[in-house]
């Protein structure tokens, strides 16, 4: 009886182990996979020229039941209302486009090293989606301290409204 007890302990103590091991082994893969992956993006990130990047800016949209209209703040620090274009594509899709150059000397860019670079500059665009039939004239946009404020009628021009039931 004790040597089956024994065995037993040994076999169920090898399989805690192995799959212990396992475990540490998934883990440090899925680590290994993971920094891989920033570092690939990283360097596809250096070699692509900055002004073919394109980002899309942060944005909260504010979606208030008591007011008519809907109003997205995109965060664009360090532009100009001149230098962003609020444009309606199709019939409901905003597309809120720019570019964002850099502001260090282009003669240096090649001698200069920057070790840390967590700025976007390139091209940027954001697409947000407005109820079908919106007009342009009905859209209002206004820039602020590097913040756009868009917004648009919750319903537009000759929409009809249902009441809840």
């Amino acid at each position: 009886m004790t040597a089956t007890t024994s065995t037993h302990r040994k076999l169920s103590h090898s399989r805690n182990n192995d799959e212990q091991f396992q475990a540490l082994d998934r883990a440090l893969a899925r680590r290994y996979v993971f920094r891989l992956l920033h570092e690939q993006r990283l360097r596809r990130i250096q070699e692509q020229p900055q002004g073919d990047v394109i980002f899309r800016p942060r944005v909260e949209i504010c979606d208030d039941p008591s007011s008519s209209r809907i109003t997205a703040t995109l965060e664009l620090p360090g532009m100009k209302a001149d230098d962003v274009r609020v444009t309606l594509e199709r019939d409901n899709l905003l597309a809120i486009s720019g570019e964002r150059v850099s502001k260090a000397p282009s003669d240096q860019s090649a001698s200069v090293n920057f070790p840390v670079r967590e700025i976007k500059y390139g091209k940027f665009l954001r697409t947000l989606d407005v109820p079908s039939g919106t007009m342009m004239s009905t859209i209002s946009a206004a820039m602020s301290d590097g913040m756009l404020l868009v917004s648009w009628p919750r319903f537009p021009p000759g929409a009809t409204t249902r009441s809840p039931q």
